[in-house]
């Protein structure tokens, strides 16, 4: 059991960590209030830009851009409005690259890290209507961790602060993690009057008249390494290390092709044609594959294991069988179940259970 200075006790949170310090998808170091030695595997860069890509994308009801890297805000606002003529309410996301940083996790914990990055959107919106819309922002965060959690259960959002000089306010997204209350994300309502600094001249014209305003600011600040670490302790916690229960949206690998040797080498070779013709299908529909080496009925759980292990959420098992009657296994991660299905329904079907 590990005591710290505050009178929290971690040690589930630091066993947690300890768990994922050799891991397939990172290598870390975990000493009292410290996390340091922090690395991500290729598998867990993947899973990382994956993360990343949700969060640009947005909660689809508000048009979010992508900023440019190196640009200030203000630049990228000006680029915005001229070349999309944008209206209130819209988003612009800005990555900002860290360096020797240090994040704080919750009050105990610190996240030590040698190079990271934190991505920022930022919701441009009417003063008369930004404080609904901050609390609907708070709604969908805590949603959006929620739809991808193994515990939706495990995530709240902490009491709002409020400014004193002004209307602006800030709250955060976190988790219950190991018996500790984890920090993931930032949420701040900025009034514009305190924000010129950043927004400069900027402002939107608004109705007939073309009114200029200057818009209220509501920022969601979050580290992506920080984020990755947390969905990798949630399916961690919840699945163990032997079943890593990442999101199939998030999953590094959405599929992995296992051929099962059971027959002579022209056979055998027919059957690989087959499984790299599958990976073929499946790439170009934007389906990541891992094609797995041909294995035996006897090695089949072990390199099943290895699949779960690296949280690939399905696995396509060929035989024989397949070259003629064009059927295979397809084995869901989370249930162990198969079921049979024909090749003529790849992608489709596949692409149908990832999505939803």
């Amino acid at each position: 059991m590990v005591s710290l200075g505050t009178g929290k006790t971690v040690s589930r949170l630091q066993q947690l960590l300890k768990g994922w310090g050799n891991s397939k998808f990172l290598t870390l170091n975990s000493e009292r209030d410290i996390i340091d030695r922090f690395q991500l595997t290729p598998i867990g860069e993947m899973l990382k830009n994956n993360l990343r890509d949700e969060f640009v994308r947005g909660d689809g009801e508000t048009a979010v851009y992508e900023g440019g890297c190196g640009l200030s805000l203000n630049e990228n606002l000006q680029f915005v409005k001229d070349a999309f003529s944008v209206q209130l309410p819209f988003g612009i996301v800005t990555e900002k690259i860290l360096s020797n940083e240090t994040i704080p996790i919750n009050e105990s914990i610190k996240l030590k890290l040698p190079t990271g990055s934190n991505l920022s959107r930022s919701y441009f919106v009417s003063p008369s209507s930004s404080r609904e819309y901050m609390y609907k922002t708070q709604r969908q965060r805590k949603i959006w961790w929620m739809r991808y959690a193994c515990d939706p259960g495990r995530f709240f959002i902490s009491d709002p602060q409020q400014d004193n000089h002004s209307r602006g306010q800030s709250t955060t997204i976190q988790a219950r993690l190991g018996g500790e209350e984890v920090t993931l994300e930032q949420i701040e309502l900025i009034p514009g009057s305190e924000f010129r600094d950043e927004l400069g001249d900027f402002h939107v014209e608004i109705g007939r008249s073309g009114k200029p305003i200057i818009p209220d600011v509501i920022r969601i600040r979050q580290c992506v390494e920080l984020a990755t670490l947390q969905i990798l302790l949630d399916a961690y916690e919840v699945g163990g290390s032997s079943s890593v229960r990442i999101h199939r949206k998030l999953a590094p690998f959405k599929c992995g092709i296992v051929c099962l040797v059971e027959g002579n080498a022209s056979q055998m070779n027919e059957l690989y044609d087959l499984a790299k013709h599958l990976c073929s299908v499946l790439r170009r529909s934007n389906v990541t594959v891992l094609d797995c080496t041909n294995v035996s009925e006897t090695v089949l759980a072990k390199q099943l294991h290895n699949l779960d292990a690296m949280g690939v959420p399905f696995s396509l098992i060929l035989r024989l069988d397949s070259l003629s009657n064009g059927l295979f296994q397809l084995r869901s991660r989370d249930t162990t179940i198969s079921e049979t299905i024909h090749i003529t329904d790849l992608p489709q079907y596949l692409l149908q259970i990832i999505t939803n």
